[in-house]
């Protein structure tokens, strides 16, 4: 791995993304990327914590030994930090890291990363909050790798505990892990047991000593476990929580609606992440804006901690509803609709999938009729019930990719992008004055009649769409807005198609700068990551077209582009777990009458790699 692909992982990590481009430069130079190969080890328990590990590529197991027997905590992925807990404390090991796969791991020695926090206290704090999720050896051998905390808040009436309840109980279906939900109340009106159908002990706060309370006699066990806390003062709130973060991967627990400071101070700062339901109302949206600018006050990292999740069961109208989210000062989570809508289930599984951090994301690059193989691989990896949480696309990606998001069957996809390839090519469609071969407005015309008025906000799974910003010469995701203008524009291929005009924007074809999308799909918070490219091979291209005669211009057009995108593909496929690559021998770019061989073709490569896939999937 060199050092340009380890920087274009780095920049788009937590926490690292905050960082400018020197410091992460600076990084880099500090440290070290190791290759380990499957079975090797990275430490072993009890060992000296002589570096900062970071991992890149690759799949590496954590697990803890005690009387020979051996106990696995957690399989970590791309992005995850490990050995930070003896790296502050200067305790030896107290697991073992051992490759389970080819993996590339960043070392970087344990006083020099002290000192780069030292010079970055925004990534200091990240790590200070990173330091408390990773429960430490007590007198047992350690059975949590990373707890994470997550508080549920809201107004009143916003059923934080419904919400708390069934995210917990998606949590575990989902991640497999072991999951536990805190009602906390200071006026006995708990909600949990009308969930459960079972009445539960209320453990009173004030009256818990950590080690001296037996938690077992109050934690119901339902769906998910559940625990009934009375808590009118707030002083062992954060015992509490280490207690339970010794036996749970995930802690969730609901934040009174009274908001005292006090509260406020304990339950908030206590938390890695902060859900906060609010309604799409006006006068709610505002109120919420002015509680997270107090809750900052209170602790400065909420910006980065919250979460807000928008309720749609008293949503009037679409417009008003668009209208309100985006007076919302602070970055919109997720919306779930009203918990009767037969939506509501699959809302809480992505909702849950992200927090879990299993979110399956993937990319599908540009290339005019090839991107016709993404097909292909989407219907084989419905047809092995891959989950696929969020999908972003390029050019052609882009067409296919929305279609899917939307919620289109296989066979809706093709009739859609076939009508669209047969459109697109039309003789009427040809621009006077002469800015591109082929007008913006027919592209765009063609675009709405698939997707009508849709918007992102309309869409079944996570999408990211790519375009490239002519003014600012840059790369740019679209994420809101018509969903026929965002795939308008990356499908507007320089020279071919006239520029979209986006307000004040020039957009062109995605596949400019960003040819093949993994990036957005990091962005997005994506932990598993198939690459479909279908750009071809050198050899590819040489045994297509070394016995061709007759050239066509759009052959030079697209052929020069193609050959510029390559760096950008390799480096996008750097950071994907899976890369799919559908055989483009013998057949054009611009054979879009060959729909079916296309799709037969992704289908076949796709069924290569399928092993691989369902790997990837359950890990």
């Amino acid at each position: 791995m060199d050092q340009r692909e380890v920087k274009f992982i780095i920049t788009n990590i937590s926490p690292f993304d905050k960082l400018k481009e020197n410091q992460v430069d600076e990084l880099i130079a500090m440290g070290q990327v190791k290759e380990y190969n499957t079975g090797d080890l990275i430490y072993s328990q009890g060992s000296n914590p002589d570096f900062y590990y970071l991992l890149l590529q690759g799949r590496v197991l954590v697990f803890s030994q005690k009387d020979g027997q051996t106990s696995e905590l957690e399989l970590l992925k791309r992005g995850i930090s490990f050995g930070i807990i003896s790296l502050f404390t200067d305790d030896p090991h107290s697991v073992t890291a051992k490759a389970i796969e080819n993996s590339s791991v960043l070392l970087v020695e344990r006083d020099k990363f002290k000192s780069f926090l030292d010079k970055n206290p925004v990534l200091a704090l990240d790590f200070s909050r990173l330091l408390n999720q990773r429960v430490k050896l007590r007198i047992s051998p350690k059975k949590i790798f990373q707890c994470s905390r997550i508080g549920i808040m809201g107004f009143p009436s916003s059923g934080k505990a419904t919400y708390m309840f069934n995210l917990g109980v998606n949590l575990k279906a989902q991640t497999a892990k072991k999951i536990i939900c805190i009602e906390v109340s200071s006026r006995q009106d708990f909600t949990v047991p009308a969930l459960i159908d079972k009445k539960l002990k209320v453990l009173n706060l004030k009256d818990f000593r950590e080690g001296l309370v037996d938690l077992g006699e109050y934690i119901a066990c339902d769906k998910v476990d559940c625990l009934l806390v009375d808590m009118q003062e707030p002083g062992n709130f954060h015992a509490l929580l280490n207690a339970v973060s010794e036996q749970y991967h995930f802690v969730l627990y609901k934040i009174p609606s009274e908001f005292r400071d006090d509260y406020l101070k304990h339950l908030v700062s206590s938390a890695d992440t902060i859900h906060f339901i609010l309604s799409s109302k006006q006068d709610e949206v505002a109120a919420g804006n002015d509680m997270a600018k107090r809750m900052e006050k209170i602790d400065p990292l909420t910006r980065s901690k919250l979460k807000l999740v928008v309720n749609e069961f008293d949503k009037i109208d679409e417009k008003s509803f668009r209208a309100n989210i985006k007076l919302m000062k602070y970055p919109v989570y997720a919306t779930i609709p009203d918990i009767k809508d037969e939506e509501y289930p699959k809302a809480m599984i992505r909702i849950s999938r992200q927090t879990g951090g299993v979110v399956m994301g993937v990319a599908l690059g540009s290339g005019a009729a090839y991107g016709f193989c993404h097909i292909g691989v989407l219907q084989v990896l419905a047809e092995n019930n891959i989950t696929v949480d969020v999908i972003s696309g390029s050019s052609m990606g882009s067409l296919i990719s929305a279609l899917w998001a939307a919620g289109f069957s296989i066979e809706e996809i093709k009739i859609h992008c076939r009508k669209f390839s047969e459109q697109i090519m039309s003789p009427a469609g040809f621009s006077i004055p002469f800015k591109g071969i082929l007008k913006s407005r027919r592209v765009e015309a063609i675009c709405k009649d698939i997707f009508k008025d849709m918007s992102f906000y309309d869409l079944k799974h996570g999408l990211r769409i790519v375009a490239f910003d002519f003014l600012r010469r840059e790369a740019v995701t679209l994420t809101e807005g018509p969903l026929y203008k965002a795939v308008a524009a990356s499908c507007a291929m320089p020279g071919i198609f006239e520029p979209i005009q986006n307000k004040k924007d020039i957009l062109l074809d995605g596949g400019v700068l960003n040819p093949l999308p993994t990036r957005m799909l990091l962005q997005y918070g994506a932990h598993k990551i198939i690459a479909i490219s279908v750009t071809p091979s050198l050899e590819e291209l040489y045994r297509t077209y070394k016995d061709k005669k007759n050239y066509h211009v759009f052959d030079f057009i697209f052929g020069s582009i193609e050959t510029m995108q390559r760096e950008f593909i390799h480096q996008a496929s750097s950071i994907a777990d899976l890369v799919i690559h559908p055989d483009l021998t013998g057949i054009g770019w611009m054979e879009f009458a060959e729909m079916d061989e296309f799709v037969a073709r992704g289908r076949k490569a796709a069924l290569e790699r399928l092993d691989e896939i369902k790997k990837l999937a359950i890990s």
